[in-house]
């Protein structure tokens, strides 16, 4: 037979191979695509926590600590970025098998085309018989091309090309489960720290809604102590004030007594008593003015702790609002 079955037998098997390699390819640009996809769903959580780590930087006073919801924040960046330089990597990679098939692509293009070429000239031979018109002479070549290829080495080439094909096909296959567990593994321990994140921000929020909670309820009691200490300072202040009638009364008669003439200025009981009288009344006032000090001194604590604690319940107040609304998820 003019036409080869053996060269029939390799362009079958080789546009087999091909149509197989070109679907790789398919499937693997599919699965570095994906890649891709996951490489930009990773920015929005990045964008999230680096700004979270932002607003948690307005924290005040004693809040501005590093506390385990920072901890957790920056570890989700750290791990968002390693995330990202392996999906990067997985492209590359995916990058550079793409290449590799597209290379044995060509490769078993270029045999199928030279393939077909062949089959359509020894069909054309097949066809030709003794009364087939235009026939010729050829001496030339009616020879043995030294340059042509043997059998042995005909089927090496094409057999070479199948075999890089299978080879850069099985190649291809472990690259894109490599994809699909990275992509797999990636998503499960971002989602489980973004899980560990909110549950550190809730625990803190709880926290912070305690802590205001007691901050206040001190508060109202600071209150309620400056305005029972405020009634008392008063009354002692009257308390005070009405002493100084029966003061000034003691004083005048004991003054208007030192009046009496001669032997009339005498110590008598009355004056006795009028003496002790003022006594009792300085003693009542300087006892009563201790108690307005130390009344008028505690209230300044009271002020001062009540001072503190509304600067304390601001504080706890803004870091509220900054995870509660700017960064609970």
């Amino acid at each position: 037979a003019v036409v080869s079955t053996q060269s029939t037998g390799w362009k079958t098997e080789v546009d087999r191979q091909l149509q197989k390699t070109d679907q790789e390819i398919a499937n693997l640009m599919a699965s570095k695509k994906q890649l891709e996809q996951a490489h930009v769903a990773t920015q929005l959580p990045f964008e999230v926590a680096t700004t979270c780590l932002k607003h948690r930087e307005g924290r005040l006073s004693i809040d501005l600590v590093h506390d385990d919801v920072e901890v957790q924040l920056l570890k989700e960046v750290e791990m968002i970025e390693n995330v990202q330089a392996l999906l990067q990597q997985r492209i590359q990679e995916s990058d550079r098998q793409l290449s590799e098939l597209r290379h044995c692509k060509s490769n078993l293009e270029a045999d199928l085309k030279d393939k077909c070429s062949s089959y359509g000239l020894d069909s054309r031979c097949a066809g030709l018989h003794n009364g087939s018109l235009g026939m010729t002479l050829h001496n030339n070549a009616v020879k043995i091309d030294p340059k042509s290829a043997t059998p042995a080495s005909y089927e090496a080439f094409s057999h070479d090309n199948i075999t890089n094909a299978e080879k850069q096909r099985v190649s291809s296959c472990r690259q894109r489960e490599l994809n699909e567990h990275t992509m797999h593994q990636t998503s499960n321990d971002l989602h489980k720290q973004a899980e560990t994140v909110n549950e550190s921000f809730r625990i803190r929020i709880q926290e912070m809604i305690t802590a205001k909670t007691n901050l206040e309820e001190n508060l109202n009691q600071t209150v309620l102590e400056i305005s029972s200490m405020n009634e008392n300072i008063a009354a002692l202040r009257e308390a005070i004030r009405l002493k100084d009638s029966p003061m000034r009364v003691s004083h005048m008669r004991l003054n208007t007594r030192s009046m009496r003439p001669n032997i009339e200025l005498v110590r008598d009981p009355v004056q006795y008593g009028l003496v002790e009288e003022v006594g009792q009344i300085t003693d009542s006032i300087e006892a009563l003015s201790a108690k307005l000090n130390e009344s008028i001194e505690r209230l300044r604590n009271l002020e001062r702790n009540k001072k503190a604690l509304e600067e304390d319940i601001a504080v706890k107040t803004n870091s509220l609002n900054i995870d509660q609304s700017q960064c609970l998820r």
